[in-house]
């Protein structure tokens, strides 16, 4: 089956260098074990990553030109109402591997187990449930 899929190494941004402790990941709503496993399984069914199926979380990645402020008011999180920010050693040093996937700031959250403790572990490392100041929307 993973013939079919598109690899996602094909969509990787190559050369750039990740600031564990300066660098910060944002993930939007939905922040739940369904949500999260819902991403995941939509990735998976159309990547894959080292000739597997592809389960990740899209987050979004603070950079230089891309700030926090920018990413909450930009076009993919202005419609969240509520997001989680750590750094990114929250999320790598809790055993997973951050891939800078399509356009910046896009990253990718690459999951291990297609599981519940999975799902609940990276919400874990995610942090605390934040308001987002400009969310445009009461939708999510």
């Amino acid at each position: 089956m993973t013939s079919t899929l598109e690899p996602i190494e094909d969509h990787v941004r190559a050369g750039e260098v990740l600031d564990r402790d300066g660098q910060y990941v944002i993930r939007g709503w939905p922040l739940t074990t369904v949500g999260l496993l819902a991403n995941a399984k939509a990735t998976a069914s159309r990547y894959s990553y080292r000739a597997e199926p592809f389960l990740a979380a899209s987050v979004e990645m603070t950079m230089p030109g891309w700030d926090a402020e920018r990413i909450l008011s930009g076009r993919r999180m202005r419609t969240r109402r509520s997001y989680a920010m750590v750094p990114a050693s929250s999320v790598l040093g809790a055993g997973f591997e951050l891939l800078p996937t399509f356009d910046a700031p896009h990253y990718s959250i690459v999951m291990g187990p297609y599981t519940e403790d999975e799902a609940q572990r990276l919400l874990r490392a995610l942090g605390d449930l934040l308001a987002n100041p400009y969310c445009i929307t009461n939708q999510r």
